[in-house]
């Protein structure tokens, strides 16, 4: 699972799949406003 981080702004929505969230990356790139965008793998992060 994953999410993305939006010019330093970490987005509320998981993706389940890698296709899905460089998808969404692209998407928000498109948009125009996404300056700098990460995946951030949610297994990574740890409690």
């Amino acid at each position: 699972m994953y999410q993305i981080k939006v010019n330093g702004v970490l987005m509320p929505t998981i993706y389940y799949s890698l296709h899905e969230t460089i998808a969404a990356v692209e998407y928000e790139k498109a948009r125009g406003c996404a300056v700098i965008c990460d995946i951030i793998p949610l297994d990574s992060i740890s409690n």
